[in-house]
């Protein structure tokens, strides 16, 4: 049986969350990965030569995974069943793909995560954005459509933005070294909000946040040393990003902005061509008349229109 959360993806898809999970992991690699579910990273994962420990909660869907995998715990990270069996075990990556959300305390679990870090180990997370317009659009009209996965996954407990989301990783001792984002436009996520039912200045609003199309945050941590040069460079990897975030947004925002000119552009060519076809064929027209006319009504004619 395959979990409902399983899904195949283009591992060079850099909108994908499970694709630039597996490019922050990298490869040959000891991996913690929680909630492996029925595979379809953890495959990916062996591929890149890691050596996989899977966690998860449902006996029922791991089957297909066990191929790719050294071995899976099955337990509840808020029970107490997960952590004594990884005791004095280490790892050069923990991946909480899609998972923090759905516990009780994710603070409690990424603090333990990380005594079971290796000297050079990250922690990886990919984690959805409560602050999508979608949601925001959802909530303005007295909705919150729960589905069975996506931004209001019905399993989901705690929810992020990205500042909650980078103080969670603060509390939990680690230092941000990598931030992602996967983005999906407005009007085109799960919760269906129909762009004709939105005024334009609510709609506006709602874009105006720099994660309004931000579908999940993807990052890479390590463990915060106490050192103040890590704190310094996690904080100017947090603001680099959001800078050539916002860099790239008004690219898209300018070449939109080129290809919608060249199609008026085009159009007042062809416009032009027209106007330039018809005046030719009036002046055929009037050079026409002109051949029937007497001279003497010519001239009329043109002394009249000169007086006028």
């Amino acid at each position: 049986m395959l979990s409902h959360y399983h899904a195949s993806f283009d591992v060079e898809d850099e909108n994908n969350s499970h694709a630039v999970m597996l490019r922050l992991v990298g490869f040959n690699k000891r991996v913690l990965e929680a909630g492996c579910a029925s595979g379809h990273v953890s495959e990916q994962l062996n591929a890149q030569g890691c050596r996989v420990v899977g966690v998860e909660i449902d006996p029922s869907v791991v089957e297909p995974a066990l191929p790719w995998l050294e071995r899976v715990i099955i337990g509840d990270f808020e029970g107490e069943t997960v952590w004594p069996q990884l005791d004095g075990e280490l790892f050069d990556a923990v991946l909480f793909g899609d998972v923090l959300e759905h516990l009780k305390d994710p603070l409690a679990t990424l603090r333990e995560s990380v005594k079971h870090l290796a000297p050079s180990g990250v922690v990886v997370i990919s984690i959805p954005n409560i602050a999508h317009a979608d949601v925001k659009l959802a909530l303005l009209e007295g909705t919150f459509p729960y589905s069975e996965s996506g931004l209001l996954d019905r399993t989901h407990i705690s929810f992020f933005t990205k500042d909650s989301l980078l103080q969670l990783v603060k509390e939990a001792g680690l230092a941000v070294v990598e931030l992602c984002r996967v983005t999906a436009a407005a009007f085109h996520t799960e919760i269906g909000i129909d762009r004709e039912g939105v005024d334009e200045a609510v709609l506006n609003a709602a874009l105006a946040d720099r994660e309004s199309e931000t579908y999940q945050f993807v990052l890479k941590a390590v463990r915060d040393d106490g050192d103040h040069a890590l704190a310094t460079l996690s904080s100017d990897v947090v603001e680099l990003t959001d800078r050539l975030y916002d860099e790239a947004k008004r690219n898209d925002a300018l070449a939109t902005e080129v290809v919608e000119l060249a199609l008026k552009v085009e159009a007042l060519e062809i416009q032009r061509a027209s106007d330039a076809k018809d005046l030719a064929h009036y002046r055929r027209q009037s050079d026409a008349v002109k051949r029937l006319l007497p001279t003497s009504l010519v001239q009329l004619v043109r002394r009249v229109v000169s007086r006028s």
